[in-house]
């Protein structure tokens, strides 16, 4: 082998390697795309007698490609350049390929060739024989041909494959976004809209923030600008067409939104000359009101000491951004329980009823029979699961009429266990 064939070979094997291509089935066919180079190889290819098309030759080492057409359909010329192959003395030193439509995907009882076969060692084209349907799919076969003195073995080639014409011309799209302020506090709503043109088909907006990926959508052709936080630049890369994706990225928008919120924190509860803590939130300076029974007007988490049920109210500012929220202080008692309930299917004090037990999601309940027995028990005590006199609440066993001791634990603040006695009336 002389020194030239080494290096061509030596560089053959290094950028290749002999791993089967993706592409040695139909079903795999690799999509071709305008105005894209896809690398391709023969080696490593088989072939495929249950789909391959023998209309040009007799398949050895076959790769598969597929195309559609665009709405307007025509002719399609695909290239293949840049041929290198392997110098080993057995195997062909061409390829060669044609383009066909197949009525049914991979079923060689449909295939129809559209083209004349082409072949070569070098750079070379093949073009469709008439003007291709419209919107419709075409496969484009290679093949490594393994005829030629000596030869033992199918052509081991490396190439780039592309396609262009009338028959498959994209619309480049084009994007621009447009608002009508930047400068915003955090929760204003600005929206931000999309204008797109020379697109068919939408895949995606995809919107980001000082390149960062914000949403992927493909009907997000508006963007809440007020859901920003801090300052930077927003742009959009439009996606279109399914097939073969082009996109367009639009100019930036500077926006500059000022974090602003306020979170007065949960309802609370107290007995009258108790305190409780307010769990307040925010970015920014708070201020409390009415702060009379508070102990600072100007803390997130004061306490409070109302005489009665008050409403209080948090404003935060942030520069001339203002958030606010608000929270009750329920005084007097934290929960009200029954005493007595009646299950007997009239739809009238039916379960046990604990007033306010909604305003302590994790509350626990355990009820004991006489004996001392477990009859109920549960973890989040509310109107969708009363208590309603069965045995664990199972709804078939009733528990007969009596006196049963439970205690209950609210669990969120600092609250002694409740307990005491609910008799069952039947």
């Amino acid at each position: 082998m002389k020194l030239n064939d080494l290096l061509i070979f030596s560089l053959f094997t290094s950028t290749v390697g002999f791993s089967q291509p993706a592409n040695d089935e139909c079903a795999n066919a690799i999509r071709l795309c305008p105005n894209v180079t896809e690398t391709g190889t023969t080696a490593g290819a088989s072939s495929n007698a249950g789909t391959d098309y023998t209309f040009c030759f007799t398949p050895s080492s076959t790769v598969w490609y597929k195309f559609t057409t665009d709405s307007d359909g025509g002719t399609v010329t695909v290239d293949l350049t840049n041929l290198v192959f392997n110098p080993d003395i057995t195997m062909g030193q061409q390829i060669e390929a044609h383009m066909f439509s197949a009525t049914t995907s991979c079923n060689t009882a449909t295939y129809t060739p559209m083209s004349a076969c082409g072949n070569g060692a070098t750079n070379f084209s093949v073009t469709s024989a008439i003007a291709l349907n419209a919107n419709t799919t075409y496969y484009f076969l290679v093949n490594g041909v393994n005829t030629g003195a000596g030869v033992t073995q199918p052509a081991e080639c490396t190439f780039d494959i592309s396609i262009s014409g009338n028959g498959i011309q994209q619309t480049v799209p084009s994007a621009s976004i447009s608002a009508t302020n930047t400068t915003l506090c955090q929760g204003d709503v600005e929206i931000v809209t999309a204008s797109v043109s020379g697109a068919a088909d939408t895949v995606n907006f995809n919107w980001y923030f000082n390149n960062a990926l914000l949403s992927s959508s493909a009907t997000g052709n508006t963007y809440d600008a007020g859901t920003l936080s801090g300052a930077g630049y927003l742009k959009l890369i439009f996606e279109t067409d399914f097939l073969c994706t082009i996109s367009d990225t639009t100019d930036s928008i500077y926006f500059d939104v000022t974090a602003i919120d306020a979170d007065a924190g949960p309802d609370k509860f107290m007995t009258a000359g108790d305190q409780v803590q307010l769990e307040g939130s925010g970015s920014g300076i708070p201020n409390w009101t009415p702060s009379s029974t508070l102990t600072s007007a100007s803390d997130f988490m004061p306490y409070a000491t109302p005489s009665e049920t008050t409403t209080y109210f948090l404003t935060v500012t942030n520069g001339a951004c203002t958030a606010s929220d608000s929270v009750n202080v329920f005084v007097g008692e934290i929960i009200t329980i029954y005493t007595t309930f009646t299950p007997n299917g009239d739809n009238i004090n039916d379960t046990w009823n604990i007033v306010n037990s909604g305003s302590f999601p994790n509350m626990k309940v355990w009820v004991y029979d006489r004996s001392g027995q477990i009859v109920y028990e549960d973890s989040s005590y509310d109107t969708d699961n009363w208590w309603d006199g069965t045995l664990k609440n199972d709804h078939v066993n009733p528990l007969p009429a009596s006196t049963y001791f439970y205690v209950i634990d609210l669990i969120d603040g600092d609250y002694d266990l409740f307990k005491g006695s609910v008799t069952i009336i039947r």
